[in-house]
């Protein structure tokens, strides 16, 4: 699918319909899922945001589909990206609201499940540590 199809699926995932939401959320797993899906740095940072918002959707069922798009989405997107996305998912289970705080924490086992090269693991742990044990201690 072009860009410009997935910026469609993109504005219905935000929309007011839960339905909408839905199917949207399940049209972009099924795209990420595909060996040929590519996006440029513009669009990994759209898909990112968006995809962590869906994790506090008012449905569950969104929310559920939000957490099963992360896995793919992590083999689609730069380093520096994944970084990004776990610390605001660690933000997340720290600081946010209680109802969203088991999502944040199964989401952020989904994306580091996913995590397959030093590099980017030793990045996530340098990251993430100091949050976990302020957040414990506190």
């Amino acid at each position: 699918m072009a860009n410009t199809n997935i910026t469609g699926i993109l504005e219905k995932m935000t929309g007011k319909d839960k339905d909408y939401r839905y199917m949207a959320t399940s049209d972009l797993l099924s795209e990420l899922n595909k060996e040929s899906f590519k996006a440029d740095q513009d669009l990994e940072s759209k898909l990112t945001n968006i995809v962590l918002q869906q994790l506090e959707d008012a449905s569950g069922d969104v929310s559920g589909l939000a957490v099963k798009c992360l896995a793919p989405l992590v083999k689609k997107v730069n380093e520096e990206r994944v970084v990004e996305m776990t610390d605001k998912l660690c933000d997340k289970l720290l600081n946010g609201k209680d109802q969203h705080r088991d999502t944040a924490s199964i989401a952020l086992k989904a994306v580091i499940v996913e995590v397959t090269t030093a590099s980017l693991s030793e990045k996530i742990l340098v990251s993430l540590a100091p949050q976990l044990i302020n957040g414990v201690t506190n």
